[in-house]
């Protein structure tokens, strides 16, 4: 179980090594720690307080569940950043949302995530919702003004 989590963090890892850049380093080291904020922030309060979610075999964080929350949809932002397409961003946020629905759906039937009060299906609109919110904040905050 705990190989198959990191097998998917080393996967998107490795993508975003072989990538086209479009994004420059400046860009990718606001939009990392950003994303990761939100994501602890999220599951601080969806997977702790109200305690909607669980990872891994134990209810206490982890490593693990540090590095899924920290590393995975920091990757994942970056990845979507680098690949966007401006002209078809809403079929490319589609695309994605399916994309980190489809992870969330792997890490439940390998058993490290746990929905118990939040059906799994609530997890399309908030997909969305962040990419559509990423894309927006990327164009109105962090892009270089000329490009």
């Amino acid at each position: 179980m705990l190989v198959s989590v990191w097998g998917i963090i080393m996967i998107f890892a490795l993508v975003i090594l072989i990538m086209p850049r479009r994004l420059t380093f400046k860009e990718n080291i606001i939009i990392f720690p950003i994303v990761g904020y939100f994501a602890w922030i999220s599951h601080i309060i969806v997977g702790v307080m109200l305690d909607f979610l669980d990872f891994g075999p134990t209810k206490k964080v982890e490593f693990t569940d540090w590095a899924l929350v920290s590393l995975l949809p920091s990757i994942l932002a970056i990845l979507f950043l680098n690949f966007k397409v401006d002209n078809k961003y809403l079929l490319y946020v589609f695309i994605w949302t399916i994309l980190s629905f489809l992870i969330e759906l792997a890490l439940s039937l390998i058993g490290y995530m746990k929905h118990s009060g939040w059906s799994i299906w609530y997890s399309i609109p908030v997909y969305f919702l962040a990419y559509v919110m990423l894309h927006l904040f990327f164009n109105k905050v962090v892009q270089r003004p000329n490009r």
